[in-house]
Order: C-alpha cells, then structure tokens, then sequence
C-alpha cells in the first residue's frame, strides 16, 4: 500500500522544543523538528534523524519515547502524558516504533565532541491497523536526567523531535470558528485580532485563511494571511498571522495588522479553509478608530464653541 511520508520541519507549524538546546552543558541539536507522516496499512516507514552534539564534551544520551497532547494555553505548546500512556485506537502504537544506529535498535547513543548521528526511525504498519492519530515525541535526554512525570514542553537536559502519524484514510474534516474578536475602540495601530479555531475532527488539520479589513467607505484597508499551524484532533488553537513566523512569536494568540494611521469604521472578515477539501467558514466584526488627538481637539473646539454659546445667551 502506499505511504505518504512528509518531513516538515518548519517549526511555525506546531510549537517544539527547541531545535537546538542549551541547558547549562547541555548542547545538542536536532533535525528535523517536526515530522509528518501519513500511511496506509500494511506500511513499513523508515526516517532519518539527525542529532548534533554542538560542544567539545563527550554526551551519553538515553532514548524515550513520550506521547504529547496541546497544553490548555491553545498557542501551539504542548504537554506530555504520562509515561506508557497512549492517546489513540492502538494501544501498543509505541513497541512498533524504532530507532536504530545502522542496523541496531537503540535505546541510547554516545556522541563524542561535535560528532553527528544520522539515526534511522522505523515504524510498522500492519495490515488492519486502526485508523487514528498518534502525536508522540522521540526524546533524547541526558542520562544525568530523568522524565518522570515530567508533562511539560520544554525538556531540562533534553532534546525531541516531534511525530504526528496518521494512520488509514483521514474521515470527515470538521470543526468551527469558536472566537473572531478584537478591540471595538482604538485610538491607532495596531490592530489586535482573536481567532480561536476548534477542530472536531478524529485528525488533525492544517486551516487556511486570510482576514480582509476594509474601511468605512467599503474599500479594501488591508489584508493578514493567516500561518498554516496544526490543530491536532478534538482541540483548539488560537491563529497567527504570517508576518509572525518566527520562533519569538511561537507562543502569541492574536494576528497583528501593523496599520498604524486608523480613522472611522471598520470591517474585518475573516475566511478560514480547514482542509483541501473543507469545511469552509466566514465571520466578521466590526472596530472603531479615532486617535487621541483628534478627540482632544474635537473636545476643545466643542468647549471653546460651548463657553461662545453661553456667553451670547447670558447676553441675550
């Protein structure tokens, strides 16, 4: 059966661990961040992982395995699970994944000084296999350290790659605009916008979409491309905006529209694509702009124009 593997390594896409990490001594690098990976059973899927030792000290790292869901916060971090706990129909997801050095399975690596590993990650597939997701990090921690319970996404003395395996045809996409809002009263750019996305679907997505703001004459204003990030299955994520595809913005929730110079009534629509094929949703709002000194001068001229007005009654 075909495999449709896909590597992706742009880390605007699903918050991760850093690619490269400095915690004290530890300096190790990774790559790719992210993996995609989308098969049909039976499928035998094999990736290269390659690890970085970044300082002139020996490291002896351990392998772990940690499945991940989105934390509560809804910008694309995400928390890990309990160790041996698996969110998906297959239970035993885990035992058929490896890492291998050559061709020996692994369980831990030695890097000398800035040595680099290529390390093979193999998954099987087997005919029949459940239809579902599987979002899981390989981890590689110093063997000073320990996971625990840990469930956060930053790893002290450790490094991951994120996996997100999907597994069988993806069903119905489904999901929902669950907040479009922005201040209604600004006095300038600029401009907040709050787009929470829901995705309802037993997969995860990757929406589409652009927010279109027009003036109060009705003519185009401005226009925020909306970064393609993965919601993963029955979870929220709130968006950004592509001008903010960078690792200092990882963790925003709102889309910028950087217009500075604002005066009167506007309109924003915003258009979201969940998938290829849909669902395809709109909603828009509307937002006020009138700068500060323009409201002091209407307030002056008013009061200098009230006092004359009261002045020539008290005469009259």
């Amino acid at each position: 059966m075909p495999v449709l593997f896909l590597i992706l390594t742009l880390t605007m896409l699903l918050n991760t661990p850093d690619a490269y990490a400095q915690e004290g001594q530890f300096s190790v690098g990774i790559l790719p961040p992210i993996l995609e990976i989308n098969a049909d059973p039976p499928a035998k899927i094999e990736s290269i992982i390659s690890v970085h030792n970044l300082n002139d000290n020996s490291r002896d790292l351990n392998i772990v395995f940690r499945s991940f869901r989105p934390s509560d916060q809804k910008n694309g971090q995400i928390e890990y699970l309990a160790e041996n706990k698996i969110e998906g129909p297959d239970p035993l997801i885990l035992q058929k994944i490896g890492i291998y050095e050559g061709e020996r399975q692994v369980s831990k690596i030695s890097l000398g000084p800035f040595e680099t590993k290529e390390l093979k990650m193999k998954i099987s597939i087997e005919p029949g296999a459940p239809i579902g997701d599987y979002y899981f990090s390989i981890i590689f921690i110093s063997q000073a350290e320990s996971l625990g319970s840990f469930s956060q996404s930053i790893l002290p003395g450790g490094i991951g790659t994120n996996v997100i395996l999907s597994v069988g045809k993806k069903g119905e996409t489904r999901g929902e605009i669950v907040k479009f809002s922005s201040p209604f009263f600004l006095g300038s750019g600029p401009v907040p916008f709050t787009l929470l996305l829901r995705n309802n679907s037993e997969h995860f997505i990757v929406p589409r979409g652009r927010i279109m703001i027009k003036n109060m004459f009705g003519k185009d204003a401005g226009k925020l491309e909306i970064l393609p990030q993965y919601i993963l299955s029955n979870s929220e994520r709130y968006m950004r905006d592509t001008n903010q595809a960078t690792s200092s913005a990882q963790t925003s929730q709102t889309l910028l529209w950087p217009e500075k110079f604002l005066l009167g009534i506007y309109t924003a629509k915003a258009f979201v694509k969940l998938s290829e094929n849909g669902p395809n949703f709109e909603t828009s709002l509307t937002f006020v702009a009138l700068p500060l000194y323009i409201i002091f001068a209407i307030s002056f001229f008013a009061f200098i124009l009230l006092g004359i007005y009261l002045r020539v009654r008290k005469r009259l």
